[in-house]
């Protein structure tokens, strides 16, 4: 009957408006730590400047003190970076899903099609979620991808000033310049393998789901008071 609820079109609305909650609240989760670790990082920062800057404390308690700011700041870089990464792979599936709901909302209202700029899975070309096409550079500048940077400064400081303890000064800094790009390396490795299996679990749910057919709408006429029983 005409004056039926359509119940596809509810679920998918309702489904669509669950999603982005959940991306919203990945984003305010991930910001909120993200803030955090640089709030601690730039506080174990200034702090190290002034113990270095005032000489205290002396002796050899200042070495333990400036060693104990930076394995605190490395342990929670690495446990923010995996957390990071984590609801990151959590909005790219989101993402996604928001992507395949706009397609059947799409082919049911066709005539508004033409004015949606985000993608559907009926653009051409092949389908490849918008998240999943990243260049290494886009990773390597999100927040994953800071975080690694800086764990990978302090590695390669605290690699250095081992090595100056032991030894010149020259090789303090080549130990700091050989490093600092493997260490990032590490970390940016770490993001796109995460990105490329969350693309192959995507790709895998699309190929084993039914075929997403288009919409096809057709208007039940209501029953007249004329029509045979």
């Amino acid at each position: 009957m005409a004056d039926e609820p359509d119940v596809p079109l509810t679920v998918a609305l309702a489904e669509y408006e669950h999603l982005r909650e959940l991306s919203r609240a990945v984003h305010d989760q991930s910001t909120a730590r993200f803030t955090f670790f640089l709030a601690v990082a730039s506080a174990a920062t200034a702090v190290s400047a002034g113990l270095v800057t005032t000489g205290s404390p002396g002796g050899r308690y200042g070495p333990a003190v400036l060693g104990g700011l930076g394995v605190l700041v490395l342990l929670l870089g690495i446990s923010v970076f995996a957390r990071q990464v984590e609801l990151n792979d959590r909005g790219r599936r989101y993402a996604v899903a928001a992507t395949v709901l706009r397609t059947y909302l799409a082919r049911r209202a066709e005539g508004l099609a033409p004015y949606l700029m985000l993608p559907t899975l009926d653009d051409p070309g092949p389908f490849a979620p918008e998240p999943f096409r990243r260049h290494w550079f886009r990773d390597l500048v999100s927040q994953a991808g800071m975080i690694g940077l800086l764990n990978s400064v302090l590695v390669a400081f605290a690699a250095a000033l081992a090595t100056m303890a032991t030894g010149p000064a020259w090789a303090g800094a080549v130990a700091a310049a050989v490093l600092l790009p493997v260490s990032a390396a590490v970390h940016l490795r770490v993001i796109r393998r995460r990105v490329a299996r969350s693309a192959t679990q995507v790709g895998t749910v699309l190929t084993h789901r039914p075929p997403l057919h288009r919409v096809d709408h057709e208007i039940v006429p209501e029953e007249s008071d004329n029509s045979p029983a």
